[in-house]
């Protein structure tokens, strides 16, 4: 199915409409659509679109903004929106914005085929504003779905509009799959309260009494800081003076507060996921809203327990009894910090409570929604697999990031797919997982973990018809999950390396007959942007925990380039040591860290030559800042890192950790660091040496781990039989 996705949100301003473009777009690639994601605005920075381009189905299609103009006007959107459709027939077109939606519907565009998302309710409380019921009930009567973001709001328009009884679907905020919560300590006993808030600066949005809020801690014997993430600030006609005083609050000079301006969502995600509590204190003007904020998700999502205004919606998402409500009417900055403190050694429980709440908001689980919405409408290609019949599979997992490429395959090769998604390495929701497995032909457990020993127990037996495969790729080795599967269960346990197998087999004695290895499939992309020459100079090591990642190895090898050579920089992409709650229960751990971090600080030959980067999905665009993508591990699986790495345009580098040599080329490889050193001092002495070296590794991964090569095989292990 091919979606044409059009927002009337400007994608250079980061609030929650333009966060929702993404979203929505990823939500619709996971149903297996094909999607083209038209943008208003003309790009003047990529915090947004950047990953947008890194998803897989999805294509971004530049603004054409009348001359003079920096977006596209609603009239102009309309024409260019008719031209793509005649470029490129789409099945749904798939439009946010009342404006834009009008113009469609006036014009008769896209008939059958137009859905239309509209939100400019206002805030309701006695009905819409006048002449709102009229322009919704002509867009209603022009479109084949309209979608609402809560059952509230649908009941609203429902009730409202006439002709958009019956053709009402909803269209909830969506959260990425990603977002996991750090490991967390039992509690902020002695460190301070870190609160955060992201988005747009305005009055009802209380973003200026929020350091207030701060201070209230202190003043009651708490510590606590505060960052905020944003360069929005509404400039209050109404308010004169307003914004100036905002942004004063801002550039105010205090050690426990930071502004950090505008950060990408992925960057701002991970503050976020970094604090304690999320602010959403508003006026209470705003509780009539209709919506729920992607950013109260977000923050649910990471396991940041939110501080929310008592409203209905908010009391459905977390419980009457969330003991984080404050009263939009009442309640003072004061009020506001005593509802903080009296939470504060409680933190923990609320962090896993949210997470709960936000489950059923996830990419997969919307995506799950939206694919019924599409089946009932007809929409879905129910032509049959390539060479055989239509497969039932079953894709379970708690981390499916390494599993996209496959079920994209298994659905262009005509299988229905759905997703057992579950919430850690051994929870999930086990009558649903009872459903999906009546349900499917095939089973295939990504990661051999509790999904693996569940789904072997739980088949029909001893006649079984489903197929049971499993992938592993080294985590679990270490864990006691594959000695509890019940090895008659399991068709096919696939390996994505020759010496994890070894050691599996070894461990457990599973028959080598039903094993096979399949590599992870590396997505290359068809060309590169040309870059700086001088990045050549920049290691990049995605990802320092735990200890086996040799930081102090990169460190080692820092400083050893650097006294040669002082352009030489690290970049570090993944999360610091110090905001993960782990850390606080393995003491070992977080000596080496601390030890690692002061050497960051102290060392002469690596001062201002670190830089980290938060974790987050924008690979491609990290990478073209990179010159060099090193593994210093003490042992790997296979270590993505490096084929992705030489897929974007960098040169390998890997210690050789045992089975290193089974997997890549002698050239990447070295038995230490001065060796490793040595090699990279000649291979970036000069530039077209090293595009030279980097172009190689770009074709060796091409030729051995590229998508169309390796998936494929892996699909023809999950299904076996029923591949034919």
């Amino acid at each position: 199915m091919r979606v044409l996705l059009y927002g009337d949100v400007d994608l250079n301003v980061i609030d929650g409409s333009a966060t929702w473009l993404p979203s929505l777009a990823e939500t619709l690639a996971r149903t297996g659509a094909s999607v083209d994601v038209q943008l208003k605005a003309v790009e003047r920075r990529d915090l947004l679109t950047a990953p947008l381009r890194a998803l897989t189905g999805v294509r971004v299609l530049a603004a054409e903004p009348e001359a003079g103009q920096g977006g596209m006007t609603p009239s102009r959107a309309a024409d260019v929106l008719a031209r793509r459709d005649e470029e490129s027939r789409y099945d749904v077109v798939l439009v946010r914005g009342i404006h834009a939606c009008l113009e469609l519907a006036d014009r008769g565009a896209f008939p059958g085929r137009l859905w239309s998302y509209v939100t400019e309710y206002g805030y309701v409380e006695d009905g819409f504003p006048a002449g709102r019921v009229e322009e919704l009930g002509r867009i209603a009567a022009a479109s084949r779905l309209m979608l609402a973001q809560t059952p509230q709001a649908r009941a609203v328009l429902e009730a409202m509009v006439p002709a958009a009884a019956g053709r009402t679907e909803l269209l909830s905020p969506m959260v990425p799959d990603g977002l996991a919560p750090a490991e967390r300590a039992e509690a902020p006993a002695d460190g301070p309260v870190r609160l955060v808030y992201t988005g747009k600066f305005a009055h009802d949005w209380r973003t200026d009494l929020m350091p207030d809020v701060l201070t209230a801690l202190h003043e009651a014997g708490v510590p606590a800081t505060l960052t905020m993430v944003g360069d929005k600030v509404h400039p209050e006609r109404d308010r004169p003076g307003w914004a100036a005083a905002m942004r004063s609050r801002l550039e105010a000079d205090r050690p426990d507060f930071e502004w950090t301006g505008a950060l990408s969502r992925e960057e701002s995600m991970a503050r976020t996921a970094a604090a304690d509590v999320s602010l959403g204190w508003r006026a209470p003007a705003l509780d009539l809203s209709l919506e729920i904020s992607t950013k109260v998700l977000e923050s649910c999502a990471v396991g940041v327990p939110p501080l929310l205004n008592r409203t209905v919606a908010h009391e459905e998402l977390l419980g009457a009894d969330y003991p984080l409500f404050v009263d939009g009417v009442r309640d003072s900055a004061r009020d506001v910090a005593a509802r903080i403190a009296a939470v504060r050694h409680d933190l923990p429980a609320l962090s896993q409570r949210v997470v709960e709440a936000a489950a059923p908001y996830r990419v997969a689980a919307r995506a799950r929604a939206l694919t019924g919405v599409m089946d009932r409408l007809g929409l879905l290609d129910r032509r049959p697999a390539r060479g055989g019949s239509r497969t039932r599979v079953v894709l379970a997992g708690h981390d499916l990031k390494f599993a996209g490429a496959l079920m994209d395959r298994l659905r262009a090769d005509g299988h229905e797919v759905r997703v057992d998604a579950w919430r850690g390495h051994a929870r999930h929701d086990v009558e649903r997982s009872r459903a999906l497995a009546a349900w499917a032909d095939v089973v295939h457990c990504e990661w051999s973990l509790g999904n693996l020993a569940w789904y072997s127990r739980h088949l029909d037996s001893p006649h079984r018809t489903t197929r049971l495969t499993s992938r592993l790729h080294l985590q679990e080795a270490g864990t006691a999950f594959p000695s509890r599967v019940r090895q008659d269960a399991l068709d096919e346990w696939v390996f994505v390396a020759e010496h994890v197998r070894a050691q599996v087999l070894r461990d457990t004695r599973f028959p080598a007959a039903r094993t096979s290895v399949v590599p992870n499939a590396v997505a290359v992309p068809p060309t590169l942007p040309d870059g700086d020459d001088d990045r050549r100079f920049v290691l990049g090591l995605v990802g320092v925990l735990p200890e086996r990642k040799g930081l102090h190895r990169a460190l080692d090898l820092l400083a050893v380039l650097r006294r040669t050579e002082p352009r030489f920089t690290l970049r570090i992409r993944g999360h610091h040591p110090e905001e993960v709650g782990w850390m606080a229960q393995r003491p070992t751990a977080a000596a080496y860290y601390r030890a690692q971090l002061r050497r960051i600080e102290t060392d002469p030959m690596l001062a201002g030559a670190v830089a980290w980067d938060p974790h987050g999905p924008d690979m491609p665009a990290w990478y073209a800042r990179v010159g060099v993508a090193l593994s210093v591990s003490d042992f790997e699986s296979f270590h993505f890192t490096l084929p992705d790495g030489a897929a974007h345009g960098c040169l390998p580098a890997a210690l050789a950790w045992a089975g290193a040599d089974l997997l890549y080329p002698a050239a990447w490889l070295s038995p230490d660091v001065a060796t490793m050193a040595e090699a990279l001092r000649q291979a970036t002495a000069d530039a077209r040496a090293w595009r030279s070296a980097a172009a190689q590794a770009r074709r060796d991964v091409a030729h051995i781990y590229a998508e169309d090569n390796v998936v494929p095989r892996l699909v023809r292990r999950i299904l076996g039989s029923a591949a034919t």
